[in-house]
């Protein structure tokens, strides 16, 4: 092993044990929460069908996808990238790990009394109150091409299928669940809530999906989509892959750097098509929210725009595609059940982020940034071949630095599309901080609703103060927000649109500097100086 080596492999071990201790955390009070449901006589065990063809298709999938950086880790063309993909490797094995852990793991009661079910793990006690469920679905069988965590973008599902078979989707507020309740213990979701009677009434019955096997002909660009969006999005496998056949065809660096960026441009080229299939998406066929969408894209002079829905308990908003002509506005089918007046907002913001070909320049400066990177590793290694730890010091400053470089322009990207976003409203810099805000405070409502399905004794006991993004926060979270996040807080996003006028000048663009490197300091440090 290299010298350079030996510095990487202890990274790669305290970050492993990091990833290992995040991945695996559980609640101390966990067994004795358990035993406390398990004892109750008023609780009655959910009798689950666990067969392991369920698990075997998780480990399947993770298999495959990870084998791409697998095989350049045997072939060991550049033993420094083959360290670096291990810290990738690590992360998607030890999640694998936790899912044949919660998956063996896995009991579920239900009380009648309270119209709740109870899930146990090894690592978590969950109570999901079925009078809060929004929808239930019953589903003909389990869809691991949407369940499967490298097959999305989004993380707000709660898995505990354990077995093929028909599979009930409920929805709740911040999260949904599928689980396998067997037909003969169907009833106890069957019980009318006040949530959900307006769905019952219109139909007398939960609706019923049919899921096609993924295996299945008409699946097949849905799978070959989402398994080419696992390993150039949220993978780096093609990537290696590619660089491994380079290097054993043995052809010269420029060859390599070329071949590396026309798949990258390829890849940016297909990306809306790609985004399509991860996120399965559907068209919007709201006439309310279409119109608004045909008014706000008319005003922004983008006559090509379509707008799609997709499906998580998250309220978020995007805009895919580097081609104007080609680019797609994906809205979650939560922010549809906002106001008209706030999709309106949030879809002028996505408008100008297409007019102003945001997601090309983005991934330009990401793709340029880590270029940059990887470039100083391989140039100056023999510079440094007697002073490898100069080098090692000098790689990680730089990887700290990128993040905060990558995030001065992001956020430079989301102030101008706040700002010239609203001059596409009727009611301007107004409607577009109540659109932020009421998106805001909806995620954050969705993410307490998540954390309180999580029992805990400790949290009972804790204080009842809520989170709020829309409040200032303390200095070293306002740090971490505005020098290494992709968008600047929410707070101040909003104030910066309560107190100035509808336009985007340079004074806008430089009060925003200086704001985050104000935000960044200690308030009594400000005040120190200000005296």
């Amino acid at each position: 092993m290299e010298m350079l080596e030996i510095p990487l492999a202890i990274s790669l071990l305290v970050f492993g044990w990091a990833t290992f201790t995040t991945v695996f955390t559980r609640n101390k009070n966990n067994k004795k929460l358990s035993n406390e449901i398990v004892n109750r006589p008023e609780n009655r065990q959910v009798e689950l069908k666990k067969k392991v063809t369920r698990l075997l298709i998780d480990i399947l999938f993770t298999t495959v996808l990870l084998s791409l950086s697998i095989i350049y880790f045997i072939f060991n063309p550049n033993p420094i990238i083959s360290l670096i993909l291990l810290f990738g490797l690590f992360q998607l094995i030890l999640e694998m790990i936790k899912r044949i852990i919660v998956f063996t793991s896995l009991r579920v009661y239900y009380e009648e009394e309270l119209n709740s079910l109870y899930v146990l793990t090894v690592f978590d006690v969950k109570k999901y109150p079925l009078a809060e469920a929004t929808e239930i679905e019953i589903h003909s069988r389990v869809d691991v091409l949407r369940l499967f965590p490298l097959f999305t973008m989004f993380n707000s599902t709660a898995d505990f299928t354990t077995e093929m078979g028909r599979t009930v989707k409920i929805s709740f507020p911040g999260e949904k669940v599928f689980i396998n309740i067997p037909e003969n213990q169907l009833e106890i979701i069957d019980r009318d809530s006040s949530d959900i009677s307006e769905q019952k009434e219109s139909t007398d019955a939960i609706n019923e999906k049919e899921v096609l096997p993924f295996y299945h002909r008409k699946n097949l660009k849905r799978l070959i989509g989402k398994g080419y969006f696992a390993v150039t999005v949220k993978g780096v496998g093609a990537y290696a892959t590619l660089l491994l056949i380079l290097s054993l065809l043995n052809v010269e660096v420029w060859i390599k750097i070329t071949a590396i960026v026309v798949f990258w441009i390829f890849n940016l080229l297909i990306s809306d098509r790609i985004i399509k299939i991860a996120l399965d998406v559907e068209k919007i066929t709201d006439e309310e929210v279409l119109e608004v969408g045909r008014k706000i894209f008319k005003r922004a002079n983008l006559p090509n725009i379509t707008l799609y829905q997709t499906e998580t308990a998250d309220f978020n908003g995007f805009a895919a595609g580097a081609n104007i002509g080609r680019s797609i506005i994906t809205l979650t089918t939560e922010t549809l059940k906002l106001p008209l007046e706030a999709i309106e907002g949030i879809l002028a913001h996505e408008a100008i982020h297409v007019k102003k070909r945001d997601v090309l320049i983005g991934q330009l400066m990401r793709f340029v940034s880590m270029g940059i990177v990887i470039a100083i590793i391989f140039l100056f290694k023999d510079f440094f071949e007697k002073q490898t730890m100069v080098l090692y010091f000098v790689v990680w400053i730089l990887m700290m630095i990128f993040p905060a470089i990558y995030s001065l322009f992001t956020q430079w990207m989301e102030v101008r599309a706040d700002h010239l976003g609203a001059t596409l409203l009727d009611d301007g810099n107004v409607q577009m901080a109540n659109s932020l805000k009421q998106l805001a405070m909806k995620q954050d409502e969705a993410i307490e609703n998540s954390e309180q399905y999580n029992i805990d004794d400790e949290k009972e006991n804790s204080s009842d103060k809520k989170m709020s993004s829309i409040n200032r926060d303390k200095w070293f979270i306002r740090l971490l927000e505005f020098q290494f996040f992709s968008h600047p807080p929410m707070y101040w996003r909003i104030q910066s649109l309560e107190e100035s006028f509808c336009n985007w000048d340079r004074k806008k663009l430089k009060n925003w500097c200086v704001d985050r490197f104000k935000e960044s300091i200690p308030d009594k440090v400000i005040k120190y100086f200000a005296k």
